[in-house]
């Protein structure tokens, strides 16, 4: 029966995930997803990453699984998203999981539909392919071992798999440490309630010395790998430039870290979730204290991970809504389990009836949230199904976030007018933010990096006007003020041919 149950319930997951993230498949890709794309694209054609192209900050973990999703699904726009699907159902079912196990049967199957849900919204940007979609995967996987782990008083060496999964989230984002910082200040937790007792002090610093083993050996082989390309220079590149981009700031620097900018988003997304999520931290937090069981310790574990995931998603100054799908999956489940909570204390209290109904009302408020929040884009989307209304009305009838929306769907165009009117051994040159365009253009830039606050990294920007670059890509001076070097050389060797949205097209002079 509890297998039945099980099949029933991973069969309605998947069917809200399909639902939930189908509509996905008819949006253009974002900046973000389409520069991974790009790179994605020349891996599988040959390309060493870091070689020929440097993604800049960006570790290696987010273009493999795109290389991954390509060769699996075609070189198309739509791969890595349905590669993402089994890849959240994957994190749904944890989720679900660890409510189960953890807490109660129906904070398990709460928590998994709020995840669902809340991780598709439109504002999170929920319906792209950005890494925090795939690192929401190892980042749970590595918190719910820990918590096994430590609950069944494992061996030392069996640590050596958080460690490994946590190498994996590095792979995506060196900030993304949820698993192992959960482990770790558990293990030492532990150890300092239990000091007085034998071989404590031994078994934890062999549970972090096997944890440090494996994350150690997937980073030395990925290391190993580049510097046997040549390529250990170009690798350093990643943390030189992405020491700058942490001490810069992005949307909403104003906001005080770590926690200001999460808190802000998830408030704005779904401030019921947030607001459930909170409360259920809270009772969790004071069923942990004071250490004295597993009990005890996986409920430390559990309020621990979240606290750690908005640290992730707002330890730069300021950032972008994705940042906040981090806390998703510990909020999703936080909050489930203070609706279970509250349901128990309301059926002591009244009658079961009420304790239904109110129950009832706090779910209701999540996913009428959700509604509210996403109706534009599924209502045009079903318009756009049904033959009412074309896929551009589709994207303009609903606010996009930044790369997302009209701005991808613009890029897109740009994509499509560049590759007609270029050959494969043209370049391009993409003065902009919407640089998905190389990915649909299918053309490659003059240097070798394509995000234009980078364009200094590796050389001189004048490199841009090799005289095989057919064209430069830019915003409207309305949009962005442009360097004087930058229009001095446009004048110089290029003239502007047309103007698709708010970007100006600029066609290389004929000799």
């Amino acid at each position: 029966m509890h297998k039945k149950y099980d099949w029933v319930l991973f069969i309605l997951f998947t069917l809200i995930l399909i639902a939930t993230r189908l509509p996905s498949l008819d949006e253009p890709l974002d900046n973000d997803s389409g520069s991974v794309a790009f790179f994605a694209r020349q891996m599988l054609r040959g390309e060493v990453l870091y070689d020929k192209f440097h993604t800049g900050h960006h570790l290696p973990g987010i273009y493999y699984t795109f290389e991954i999703a390509f060769s699996l699904f075609g070189d198309n726009p739509i791969a890595p998203k349905l590669f993402l699907l089994p890849w959240a159902l994957a994190c749904a079912w944890l989720i679900f999981q660890m409510g189960r196990l953890f807490l109660n049967n129906l904070s398990g199957l709460l928590g998994t539909v709020f995840f669902i849900l809340i991780s598709s919204q439109v504002l999170l940007k929920g319906t792209t392919v950005e890494m925090e979609h795939f690192a929401n995967l190892p980042l749970t996987a590595g918190v719910f071992l820990s918590i096994v782990l430590l609950r069944n008083k494992a061996p030392a060496w069996q640590f050596i798999w958080v460690g490994f999964i946590g190498a994996i989230c590095i792979l995506y984002k060196i900030n993304f440490v949820a698993p192992l910082a959960v482990a770790g200040i558990s293990i030492l937790a532990e150890a300092w309630l239990k000091r007085n007792q034998a071989n404590v002090l031994r078994t934890a610093f062999f549970r972090l010395a096997w944890m440090s083993i494996g994350l150690l050996i997937p980073l030395a082989v990925i290391g190993a790998y580049f510097v046997s390309l040549g390529l250990w220079d170009r690798l350093l590149i990643i943390f030189k430039d992405g020491s700058g981009y942490m001490r810069g700031g992005g949307m909403l620097a104003w906001l005080p870290p770590p926690f200001g900018f999460p808190i802000f988003w998830m408030s704005v997304s779904n401030a019921a979730l947030l607001i459930f999520g909170l409360l259920g931290t809270y009772r969790c937090a004071r069923r942990a204290f004071p250490l004295q069981n597993k009990d005890n310790l996986t409920n430390f574990m559990l309020v621990l991970w979240l606290i750690i995931s908005f640290a992730e998603a707002g330890l730069r100054r300021g950032g972008w809504e994705h940042y906040a799908l981090l806390v998703v999956p510990p909020l999703a489940l936080m909050a489930a389990f203070e609706i279970t909570q509250a349901y128990e204390r309301w059926k002591i209290k009244s009658s079961e009836r009420q304790a239904i109904l109110g129950m009832g009302v706090m779910i209701a408020l999540v996913i009428l949230n959700f509604g509210v929040m996403n109706y534009d884009f599924y209502s045009h989307n079903i318009a756009y199904k049904l033959g009412h209304i074309s896929r551009e009305d589709f994207i303009h009838g609903y606010e996009g976030t930044s790369g997302t929306g009209p701005a991808a769907l613009n890029a897109e165009a740009i994509g499509n007018y560049l590759q007609a009117h270029t050959t494969p051994e043209d370049l391009i040159y993409l003065g902009t933010m919407s640089v998905q365009a190389y990915y649909y253009a299918d053309r490659e830039p003059p240097i070798d990096v394509i995000w234009p606050d980078t364009i200094f990294m590796t050389g001189p920007a004048e490199r841009i006007f090799d005289p095989r670059t057919k064209y430069i890509v830019l915003d409207t001076p309305e949009k962005i003020d442009h360097p004087q070097w930058l229009m001095e050389g446009l004048s110089r060797y290029y003239y502007l041919e047309t103007i698709i949205g708010d970007q100006e097209i600029y066609r290389r002079q004929s000799p």
